[in-house]
């Protein structure tokens, strides 16, 4: 069983290439109950992005939430339990924050690896989207490297192979807990004047967040700060404050 979370496509596309070459089936984790889970398969992975040097709080929040029965029922099988994570640049010690969920639900993770992509994170000075080189660059080295990481999984090669970076301690444990305080604030979305009403926002929010007023986009407080709303729009008609002008869009094309 593979678990994943993806707001522009970056996880949403390692989660699916590690679950064709691993055979395991594949939930999308803002539209899985995991109180009704059952477990199955030979491995329990999952796959997200790094917010701030640590773990969407979505996926801590969904770990949290697994019964007893399910971990046991993992430990019994002799499934490999791992992350894979993907990042623009480094991931700090989002490891050991996986790994102490998991452990709260009685499972012990056994590999961690991180995937380079495309930068999206666009709601604070200083962070834009990749020049388009590097997406390019990045988004070329990718299929090899989920390759190899899904041939070590195959192999049972567990290990920790990510990009840290710097300062990991002070980003993950000091920037990390701020983000989760102050970097979510679902009322600054706005539609500007080149909203169309084509509800692509709508359509693409994975927390169906995003009702349609009328012909004009509306948030409501479920905002898990994907960014997908922004990134897909056609327009570029979306915008958090005044955080997101003169900022590009991505979203992966490797679909």
């Amino acid at each position: 069983m593979i678990f994943y979370f993806s707001g522009t496509g970056n996880s949403r596309y390692v989660a699916q290439e590690l679950s064709k070459a691993l055979g395991e089936s594949l939930h999308f984790i803002p539209q899985t109950r995991p109180e009704n889970v059952q477990f199955e398969g030979n491995h329990l992975g999952f796959v997200f992005p790094i917010y701030s040097w640590g773990i969407p709080p979505l996926v801590t929040e969904f770990v949290s939430r697994f019964n007893d029965g399910f971990g046991r029922h993992v430990k019994a099988s002799g499934a490999r339990i791992w992350m894979v994570c993907t990042c623009g640049d480094e991931v700090a010690r989002a490891p050991e924050m996986m790994a102490s969920a998991l452990a709260a639900r009685y499972m012990v993770m056994e590999g961690a690896w991180s995937v380079i992509m495309p930068n999206n994170y666009v709601l604070l000075p200083g962070f834009n989207v990749d020049a388009k080189s590097v997406e390019i660059k990045k988004l070329e080295a990718a299929p090899d490297r989920v390759a190899s990481i899904a041939e070590e999984i195959r192999r049972g090669q567990m290990k920790t192979d990510v990009t840290r970076g710097s300062n990991s301690y002070f980003k993950s444990r000091v920037i990390y807990p701020l983000f989760k305080k102050w970097g979510v604030f679902p009322s600054r979305w706005h539609w500007t004047p080149e909203c169309v009403g084509c509800e692509k926002c709508a359509s693409v929010c994975p927390m169906g967040n995003i009702t349609m007023q009328g012909d004009r986009p509306r948030w409501g407080h479920n905002c898990v700060s994907c960014l997908a709303c922004y990134h897909y729009c056609p327009t570029h008609a979306v915008a958090y404050g005044r955080a997101t002008e003169y900022k590009g869009q991505y979203y992966c094309p490797l679909h």
